[in-house]
């Protein structure tokens, strides 16, 4: 009966452990009758001109079917207590084609200080939700300081992370919209 005890325990701390992940936004954005090279050389453009350093950001390993590129976004945080967790978001782009729609998916969110400060302010990877008990989580979740530091840093980085991912999924879709394939001798 104990064995059973255990075990069930040890179940239930797997699957409690296992709910929260890391924050992936995606979304498809559908584009009838282009196909799907006409839709990576369209997305290609829209990093050049999103990016400033399009070349630094952007990883073309697959070309035609995949475009993968990384950038960071700004956390500023006002309130006393948490301003030592302003930085950046870091986060990961991935560009999938397929005939006449791509799916944009934003992954990897990764919290960069600004500066150090007294207390651990790099509070890691950005999570799509809270247990009740961030102790279940272990590590560095195991200091009630850090518990009561990512609590303040989540509630305000998951919506700094989904105004990004918005933003720039809006500005895909219009870029799509607005253009024609064009080549350079059309013009």
């Amino acid at each position: 009966m104990k064995r059973f005890n255990l075990l069930l325990m040890m179940a239930f701390v797997a699957i409690a452990c296992s709910a929260q992940k890391p924050l992936e936004l995606t979304e498809i954005v559908k584009a009838e009758g282009l196909t799907a090279q006409q839709l990576y050389e369209i997305s290609k453009n829209w990093f050049a001109r999103t990016y400033v350093d399009s070349k630094a950001v952007m990883r073309d390993d697959n070309p035609g079917k995949e475009l993968t590129g990384k950038g960071k976004t700004k956390l500023e945080i006002t309130t006393l207590a948490y301003s030592g967790m302003s930085g950046y978001i870091n986060y990961t782009i991935d560009i999938q084609f397929r005939e006449g729609r791509l799916k944009f998916t934003m992954n990897s969110f990764y919290h960069e200080p600004t500066k150090k400060v007294m207390y651990d302010n790099d509070m890691g990877a950005v999570l799509d939700s809270l247990p009740d008990d961030l102790k279940s989580l272990g590590g560095r979740f195991e200091k009630s300081s850090y518990r009561t530091y990512y609590k303040g840093f989540h509630k305000r980085a998951l919506p700094v992370c989904k105004e990004a991912f918005d933003k720039l999924v809006t500005s895909l879709k219009q870029f799509v919209d607005k253009r024609e394939v064009e080549t350079k001798d059309e013009w």
